[in-house]
């Protein structure tokens, strides 16, 4: 190779030139948003009696529900209209119980009721048995790393644009 001259990458400008990590940083992070966003539609079959958006809502639930409505919002980057459309509906099923908060009457309270804990709990076990084989094929470096690092750039995703 050339003095000074720069490996192609996927972006077309060099690898190791200024600001290539950075650079390579975007196109694997651009990768990985594409490969979730095509695995969102294969994840539906898994699931027969429940779809992946109420799904999400009861995850969204469990972790905010008791903060309200608009937290639940936040959580899930949908409207707070959506979110209430979708609790009705969860509601309706028996799988959360709605309530006015202790102090502000306005407030509504989310809360999972005994069935939608169970049903959660199921549809994770068998995503959980879909990724094992990704899982499987970390070593105990990678495992170590894997959960915070996914957490973290999920945070940093969140706040990227």
């Amino acid at each position: 190779m050339v003095e000074g001259a720069y490996p192609v990458g996927r972006l077309g400008r060099g690898v190791g030139a200024p600001g290539a990590d950075a650079r390579e940083f975007a196109d694997a992070l651009l990768a990985f948003l594409a490969a979730a966003r095509r695995t969102r539609g294969r994840i539906q079959p898994l699931f027969d009696d429940i779809t992946v958006p109420q799904l999400v809502l009861l995850d969204a639930v469990e972790e905010c529900g008791s903060a309200g409505v608009g937290a639940i919002a936040t959580y899930t980057g949908l409207t707070q209209p959506t979110v209430t459309r979708g609790v009705s509906a969860l509601e309706r099923d028996g799988l959360v119980r709605r309530s006015a908060s202790g102090n502000d009457r306005r407030r509504t309270v989310v809360n999972l009721s005994d069935r939608g804990e169970r049903l959660l709990a199921a549809k994770r076990a068998v995503v959980a048995g879909h990724v094992a084989g990704a899982w499987d094929s970390l070593d105990a470096s990678e495992r170590a790393l894997a959960v915070p690092l996914l957490r973290h750039l999920a945070e940093l995703v969140e706040h990227l644009f």
